[in-house]
């Protein structure tokens, strides 16, 4: 299992996941009075691995909230992980 190393090196006001490794942003959109942000993610240890999709939000691009991942790869199609893509809000819904 990944473990964070000291806190005195995360950043201040960057995207950074609680551990694993990440890469890509992409999907940026508002909604709802949230910035969102998605990005490729491997929560299980810091090296390239099957991509997931990382989110966190923010209301003022400054302090980031940790939201559930996005997308899990799980079938066939997606054995190798889920790549880049990107997110439009759809009718305000």
């Amino acid at each position: 299992m990944n473990q964070r190393m000291n806190d005195r090196y995360r950043q201040s006001y960057h995207i950074m996941p609680p551990k694993g490794w990440m890469n890509d942003p992409n999907g940026l959109c508002f909604f709802k009075g949230y910035y969102h942000a998605f990005f490729q993610y491997h929560p299980y240890s810091s090296e390239w691995g099957p991509m997931h999709w990382g989110h966190v939000r923010s209301m003022d691009l400054i302090h980031w909230e940790e939201c559930p991942v996005a997308l899990t790869p799980g079938d066939d199609e997606d054995k190798d992980g889920c790549f880049s893509g990107s997110a439009v809000v759809k009718d305000n819904d």
